[in-house]
């Protein structure tokens, strides 16, 4: 067998496609694909197709694989689609990367892209998948209109001492304990982030004004919005921006799915034999 039939056949192999899905991918016949497998050489416009359908590089194709490491892969796959594809693909790595922390094939084969594709939401029912090692922990929603993935090594110096005060993370809860807190952030989600005025806010919220900016100064105080001055005509009023909107959003998320009571639990893991804290 040559080198590039060798490599195929394990690059096909290692992708878990058919001769006959490889064929198709690139225009040939099964049988073309099985002759390269058994020694025959692809013609040189083939082979960068071949490389595409099987997410290598043409160097890995002759065997020189030092030049083409996982990263350009997954690199490459991601900038060849667009972003909606990409953020899909992303997500995918993400999971076949926690299977792959397992390192059981029947749990990665049960568990396959595939099948957590066809996970849709239905009846209000959320599929999730978590796992707690004593190497970390993850939390990923699968349901394929609706997904998000959590994922936490854990700290070389632990969870409870990476988390700081109980303090200040009870200030932070009180925040968003807060119905009319959530009210002003749920207005503020539906703008643009550009400035607005303590009186708008007010206003759209139905809030009262005295007890509108006692509420954005302690969202201000726990850094999830941002207070700043404007000069009017009339003198200097304050105006407010949201802030660490990629932590609170997550943060939202995470504190319905405690609540959450319609679920499946899609792959739970626990094997840890240490307390968290």
């Amino acid at each position: 067998m040559s080198i590039i039939g060798e490599q195929i056949k394990k690059y096909r192999i290692s992708k878990e496609i058919t001769q006959e899905q490889l064929g198709k991918m690139i225009g040939v016949t099964t049988q073309a694909v099985s002759k390269w497998e058994r020694g025959g050489v692809p013609d040189a416009e083939s082979i960068p197709l071949i490389a595409d359908a099987l997410g290598v590089s043409t160097d890995m194709l002759f065997g020189r694989e030092n030049t083409y490491t996982i990263v350009d892969m997954i690199i490459s796959e991601v900038q060849s689609v667009d972003r909606t594809e990409a953020m899909n693909k992303v997500f995918h790595y993400f999971w076949a990367a926690a299977m792959a922390i397992l390192n059981e094939k029947h749990i990665k084969e049960s568990l396959g892209i595939e099948l957590i594709n066809n996970l849709k939401h239905s009846e209000g029912i959320g599929y999730y998948s978590r796992l707690c090692l004593n190497e970390g922990i993850m939390d990923a929603r699968l349901n394929s209109d609706f997904r998000y993935f959590f994922f936490m090594p854990e700290p070389e110096k632990g969870f409870c001492e990476s988390l700081g005060d109980p303090a200040d993370l009870a200030e932070i809860m009180s925040v968003f304990s807060n119905k009319d807190s959530l009210k002003i952030l749920f207005f503020m989600y539906t703008r643009l982030n550009t400035p607005l005025s303590l009186s708008l806010i007010s206003s759209r919220t139905e809030i009262p004004p005295e007890k509108a900016e006692k509420l954005m100064k302690k969202m201000c105080d726990i850094n999830i919005m941002k207070c700043s001055q404007i000069e009017t005509e009339n003198g200097y009023i304050m105006s407010y921006t949201f802030y660490n909107e990629t932590v609170v959003l997550p943060f939202l998320f995470m504190a319905k799915e405690i609540r959450e009571e319609k679920i499946i639990n899609w792959g739970v893991w626990f094997d840890r034999d240490k307390p968290l804290f």
